[in-house]
Formats: structure tokens, C-alpha cells, sequence
């Protein structure tokens, strides 16, 4: 008989254990049922995290009004822009506050009549010019300059787009150390 050592014993049972758990989570979830298929729209659920809130269509404009305000072209741009989302999905959908949901689905729901009203098709497969227009008719609502101010937090702090656009970092780090200024770092010279 072959003896098995206490690591690997340890890393099957638990490795099993996991797998357990997590299927068993993903398998009984409602992302799985027809009327929420959340599993086509994000990668989130990979990482065991589920929407509760928004609809596909929902998610569909939120990615499109992601692209409308940050408009970059690229891979590094096209990643920070799902990172962002993510981001957005995870805190909006862990917010206590069911109030600030019901703005959000409801300021998407008027990017999508606003849509419908003006050229018969959904905000998200808008060209450019069309969703910006639309979304200029918002911009006077608090939920825009909130969903606004949060997206471009999360995407301009993504250190893919500072090495996209050439921006050298900050000057102090997180615990306050100086890292020598922008001058130092090569920020008068960027072209932009």
C-alpha cells in the first residue's frame, strides 16, 4: 500500500473541500437560472462574486457608459475599463444602502428610454456621438457626477493606464514617503 504524505493529504482534502463548496454555491445561485444569466456578462463569477441588482441590459449601458467617459483606445485602456466596471458592480452591489442601487438602475434605466426615445435602439450599441449626446442630457443629476466621479477614480488609478499615457506616478507613495517630485520623475517632459 502507498503512503500518501501529511502535506498532500492536506492539500487534496481541502483542494476537495473548496470545490465542494464553490460548486455547490455556483450551482444553486440564481445566476444560473434563465431569468438572470449575470454568467455571460462578467467575469466577476468566477471569483465567486454575483450581481443581486442590475439586469443584462443594465450591465450592457453601465459598460457603455463606462467606454463614453473614458474614451481611450488600447488594450491596457480596454482592460482598466473592465477592471472599473468590476469594481463598480462589487461596491454598488456590497452597499448597504438600497437607495443608492434603485438610483443607479434607475439612471441607467433613463440612459436606455433616452436611447429608445431618440433613435429606436438600446444605449449601448449607440455610436459615440449619439451616447455622449445622451449622456450630456444627465449631466446635471447627482447620480451622474457620483457614477461620474467613481469611475474615473478607479480607472485613472490603475497602474496599466499611468504606463499607457506616460505618467511616471504619484510623488509621495501611500505611507507619505517622497519619492522625489514630479519634476524629478520626468512629468515636465510628458507631451500632454
Amino acid at each position: 500500500m502507498k503512503t500518501i504524505s501529511r502535506r498532500k493529504f492536506f492539500f487534496y482534502f481541502f483542494g476537495a473541500f473548496f470545490f465542494i463548496g464553490k460548486s455547490e454555491q455556483l450551482f444553486s445561485s440564481s445566476c444560473c437560472s434563465p431569468k438572470n444569466s449575470f454568467l455571460a456578462t462578467s467575469p466577476l463569477v468566477e471569483n465567486g462574486f454575483q450581481n443581486g441588482f442590475l439586469s443584462d441590459l443594465q450591465q450592457k449601458n453601465l459598460r457603455q457608459f463606462i467606454a463614453l467617459v473614458v474614451p481611450h483606445q488600447g488594450e491596457a485602456f480596454e482592460k482598466a475599463r473592465n477592471n472599473t466596471f468590476d469594481s463598480l458592480l462589487h461596491s454598488w452591489s456590497k452597499d448597504a444602502d438600497v437607495k443608492k442601487q434603485e438610483k443607479l438602475k434607475a439612471y441607467l434605466d433613463l440612459l436606455q428610454r433616452y436611447a429608445q426615445k431618440t433613435s429606436r435602439k438600446d444605449f449601448y450599441s449607440l455610436s459615440s456621438s449619439e451616447g455622449t449626446e445622451i449622456i450630456q442630457q444627465t449631466e446635471s443629476q447627482k447620480i451622474f457626477q457620483d457614477l461620474l466621479n467613481q469611475i474615473l477614480s478607479v480607472f485613472y488609478n490603475n497602474h496599466g493606464v499611468w504606463a499607457a499615457i506616460g505618467y511616471p506616478g504619484p510623488s509621495m507613495n501611500d505611507n507619505g514617503k517622497y519619492l522625489g517630485g514630479y519634476v524629478n520623475k520626468g512629468f515636465d517632459q510628458l507631451s500632454w
